[in-house]
């Protein structure tokens, strides 16, 4: 199995790039590997793709800037929509604060062209898990779900500071708030 098919089998299987040989080892030494992945992420973006494009961003950040805007936001929407932890994102705290990972980091630095491929989220009130005693607590202690994260992330993009409740009722409220303003916006 080469490189390019040990990323996208742990991806499949949803093993988080921090717990993944196949991520800490990625290289992208040739030509042809940088665009054999450019173009597989442009044609297939989607959560199996995630340790792909992370690898990526990191070892070949020039083929990383090829990859469409919009393939690469739909691919870490699909897998804070889809992974069964969200760890590779980060957490959010009951400050109101959050600790941004690979993921998380790729989705702000695309600004608005990850706007489009969050929204749908801002519906997604399934339970946004962390993996590791610490965040798996604080995470099921808060309710997280993976529109708690999508709305940090679209507030952030959209120049906002999050706000943020330990009661899930009220954070309903600000995801209500973000589903107007961007319909607003898109009209």
């Amino acid at each position: 199995m080469n490189r390019l098919e040990r990323l996208l089998a742990d991806a499949r299987v949803g093993v988080l790039a921090e717990e993944s040989s196949a991520f800490h080892e990625a290289r992208f030494d040739s030509a042809q590997e940088r665009e054999t992945a450019t173009d597989l992420l442009a044609a297939s973006p989607g959560p199996t793709a995630l340790l792909l494009l992370l690898a990526l961003r990191r070892e070949a950040p020039e083929a990383y800037a090829a990859v469409p805007a919009s393939a690469r936001a739909e691919t870490l929407a699909a897998a804070l929509r889809e992974y069964a932890v969200l760890n590779d994102f980060g957490y959010l705290d009951e400050d109101g604060n959050s600790f941004d990972r690979e993921a998380a980091r790729a989705l702000l630095e695309l600004g608005t062209d990850a706007v489009p491929a969050l929204r749908p989220l801002l519906d997604d009130l399934q339970p946004g898990p962390l993996a590791g005693s610490e965040e798996s607590t604080i995470a099921y202690i808060l309710g997280l779900r993976r529109a708690d994260f999508a709305y940090n992330y679209l507030a952030r993009i959209l120049g906002c500071r999050p706000e943020f409740d330990p009661d899930p009722m009220i954070r309903d409220d600000h995801l209500a708030a973000m589903r107007t303003r961007l319909d607003a916006e898109r009209r």
